[in-house]
């Protein structure tokens, strides 16, 4: 008996994946604004793409960076003078921010994980609140250390003391 239901699981799971991917295209094909497989921030980003030697270029110019990771990366290590600025904390810190990305002749917003988002969430946000120069960094941390570009590492504290 078990023998027959067996070759059944294979054939109901396949259904019920096919009647998923099935509603889901219809969704997206019935629905003016579908789902979108990328962030809007990713998919169609109102921000510019900029590379490392440009960067650095920028920023001898005076362009204000603003790194979009988490405060606790940012307290870590973070480029010298640049500014946090977390998805997360958005809408706390914008207000207290805004006069000095303003004053900045261009942005550069960078902070990278395993992907851009973070980086593209906060561009996509300042581009939306009229920045018109904001760039995301196509870089890690540690490229723009090697390319020169000063870091400032949060010291360990020694115990005991």
């Amino acid at each position: 008996m078990s023998l027959l239901r067996r070759p059944r699981l294979p054939l109901a799971m396949a259904l019920i994946l096919l009647a998923a991917a099935g509603g889901g295209l219809a969704f997206n094909l019935l629905m003016p604004q579908g789902v979108g497989w990328l962030p809007e921030a990713v998919a169609r980003p109102l921000w510019r793409p900029l590379e490392l030697a440009r960067a650095v270029r920028l920023r001898q110019q005076g362009a204000l960076m603003v790194d979009a990771r988490d405060p606790g990366h940012y307290k870590a290590a973070h480029l010298r003078g640049a500014v946090n600025l977390s998805p997360r904390e958005r809408e706390l810190l914008w207000p207290l921010l805004e006069p000095q990305l303003r004053r900045a002749p261009a942005v550069v917003v960078y902070g990278r994980y395993r992907s851009r988002w973070p980086a593209a969430e906060i561009a996509q946000f300042l581009c939306r609140q009229g920045l018109r120069r904001v760039y995301v960094l196509q870089a890690t941390l540690e490229q723009c250390r090697a390319a020169g570009l000063p870091l400032r590492r949060r010291r360990p504290r020694r115990q005991g003391s």
